[in-house]
């Protein structure tokens, strides 16, 4: 069983979420922490370029095809074949792992709430709020508050 702990960051559309990921990457790294992200979206991408190589191995019955450079990889495959369990094996070296835009994950969230208030169709648990508004019943962090944040989430267990 992993270490790493996973959390997701829920809340409207243009709410800040990518601004706090970006905060507590940013202030999380300068602590010696080792970060990952996982951006959720509900557009329908293709991440990788029809005719090349990958791609041509994919179109010929491929269920996951990677490509490695010296400084990256890169994993394609259809979402079904990816499990939570392959998505914890692939960031296990990471201290926190940041799941944006995933309001139905079995992850804790941190809901980022601006003028828009809390987004309604969130499951499972809210371990506190981040933005411009508090809500009742919910631990608070206000914008200015991100080195809080992350010792909040540190701590948490």
């Amino acid at each position: 069983m992993s270490s790493t702990r996973f959390i997701g960051i829920v809340g409207h559309k243009k709410s800040g979420k990518t601004t706090l990921i970006e905060h507590l990457a940013k202030e999380m790294t300068s602590w010696g922490l080792i970060i990952g992200t996982i951006k959720n979206t509900s557009h329908d991408l293709e991440f990788d370029t029809p005719g090349k190589d990958t791609h041509r191995h994919r179109a010929a019955g491929a269920d996951v095809a990677l490509i490695k450079s010296k400084s990256q990889i890169a994993l394609y495959s259809d979402s079904n074949f990816i499990d939570d369990e392959i998505i914890e094996a692939i960031f296990h070296k990471c201290d926190f792992v940041f799941v944006e835009g995933d309001s139905g994950s079995k992850y804790p969230k941190v809901c980022v709430v601006d003028e828009g208030g809390m987004r309604e169709n969130i499951t499972g648990e809210i371990i506190a709020i981040w933005g411009t508004r508090a809500i009742s019943n919910f631990k608070y962090f206000d914008k200015g508050q991100i080195k809080e944040l992350c010792d909040f989430l540190i701590n948490r267990r």
